[in-house]
């Protein structure tokens, strides 16, 4: 787990001082600070490897030497597609790593500079592993379906922003290989719906949600034949937020009243986006957009004094997922809550705020502790659900940290038995990731 936290870390603040390299002047404060957090997690990173790391980019994948790391290269899709489209195969990272190399290599993915890492700290496109050497991702399939979700609506968002015409044929294949993956691969796709991106909130989120609805409309016998419209009208529920100012949307504080007027206008700027662009048979995506907050009572927004008769069903399950992902994620003004919190915010505003048959379905197919949840046991140690157990009884789990101990290299199965439940923890008290859990292959093979 460490190792792989450690790539994630480099390439993270890699990713973050090339833009902030293309704000502002390398001598500015912000980029100076930028610059030695790359540095610094840069050089963590070849030491742990031994004075040398080697990150090899191939198709939708990162690997740190032999290994992949899905959940990388998943939270860092969008740098991954920047290194390829700049020619960059590899990097090669060599201790004690050069700041002068890493501020060259920011530069160079940010477009400033066609100047390569001077020093041999950072060497390009020298990586000794080729494509057969490389480890494969026995969730490969769920992921990709993920990645090329992200990239349909990062095109969408792009068109919305710059006013071009744009069709929903990218999203209809994309919905239609998340349909297929998450039917055959569910409870895989269920523990990849918990990656999280502070940076890119809203385009992560919306595929979490699409994954969360298809599971749930599986679990309540939708018929296959609707689950395509279910997919589109979920994974689109939020586009309208393209129109909202990033300054509101990350506001850290208490929105004002013009701030607040600004967000709830997001349901009609979406559905219109959609209205626009949608085929006749695509339409049903413009209402789960426009009435995924409008609350099963109707006292949501838009105010269109809609009752729970007027609400398409399709819109009452969407706002279910929305929300459990929505608590689980960590914003700008407010930390993640734990799984099981949100389980009972969704039990709180059943038959107000949220369709109570949908609550308790969704409850049922998640599980009181949903995989990902991060769980103190009574005699300290610290495991993470991976599968909830179907006939009721204690959940699949594996060992993270042992009572006492650091964090585990490698989760390691476990179970619960006579113990119990002490307390439910956040991945920042834990110190990691849910979802980078899911580059420990083995996890995910007990689970397909």
């Amino acid at each position: 787990m460490i190792r792989e936290q450690a790539a994630r870390t480099a390439l993270r603040n890699i990713q973050a001082l090339a833009r902030q390299m293309s704000l502002y002047p390398t001598g500015h404060p912000s980029t100076g600070e930028a610059l030695e957090a790359a540095t610094t997690a840069a050089e963590t990173l070849a030491r742990r490897e031994d004075g040398e790391a080697v990150v090899t980019l191939f198709g939708d994948s990162i690997h740190l030497g032999r290994s992949i790391l899905p959940h990388a290269s998943l939270e860092l899709s969008s740098l991954l597609r920047t290194l390829q489209s700049r020619g960059i195969e590899s990097i090669t990272f060599n201790a004690p790593v050069a700041g002068a190399d890493v501020a060259d290599l920011g530069a160079f993915i940010a477009g400033l500079s066609g100047d390569v890492p001077a020093e041999a700290t950072i060497r390009l496109n020298e990586s000794p592993f080729t494509r057969d050497d490389l480890e494969t991702d026995g969730t490969g399939g769920v992921r990709r379906s993920y990645s090329r979700s992200l990239d349909v609506l990062r095109g969408m968002a792009a068109a919305i922003e710059r006013d071009e015409q744009f069709d929903l044929s990218g999203v209809a294949w994309a919905v239609e290989h998340l349909v297929e993956q998450t039917i055959s691969q569910p409870a895989a796709s269920l523990l990849l719906s918990t990656m999280k991106s502070h940076d890119e909130y809203t385009f992560f989120h919306s595929v979490n949600v699409c994954i969360l609805s298809i599971a749930m409309g599986r679990s309540i016998g939708l018929p296959k034949d609707q689950m395509s419209a279910l997919a589109m009208g979920a994974l689109l529920h939020d586009i309208g937020k393209v129109r909202v100012a990033p300054s509101i949307l990350q506001y850290p504080g208490r929105l004002d009243a013009e701030q607040w007027r600004q967000i709830k206008l997001h349901p009609q700027e979406g559905a219109a986006a959609i209205l626009a662009a949608a085929a006749p048979d695509q339409e049903i995506a413009a209402t789960v957009a426009f009435e995924h907050h409008a609350r099963y009572d109707g006292l949501g927004y838009p105010p269109a004094g809609r009752s729970l008769r007027d609400l398409h069903f399709y819109s009452r399950l969407v706002a279910t997922a929305d929300t459990y992902d929505a608590i689980t994620t960590r914003r700008s003004y407010r930390r993640a809550e734990t799984p099981n919190r949100a389980l009972h915010v969704l039990l709180a505003g059943a038959g107000s705020i949220y369709d109570p048959d949908f609550t308790r379905a969704f409850i049922e197919m998640v599980g009181v502790y949903p995989p990902g949840s991060l769980l103190e046991l009574s005699d300290g140690d610290v495991v993470m659900v991976t599968r909830a157990n179907e006939g009721g009884g204690a959940p699949d789990v594996v060992l993270l940290r042992p009572s006492g101990e650091a964090l585990l290299e490698e989760p390691v199965e476990a179970t619960i038995g006579e113990r119990t439940v002490a307390d439910q923890l956040l991945p920042e008290t834990v110190g990691v990731e849910a979802a980078a859990l899911l580059e420990r292959v083995g996890v995910i093979v007990q689970m397909v």
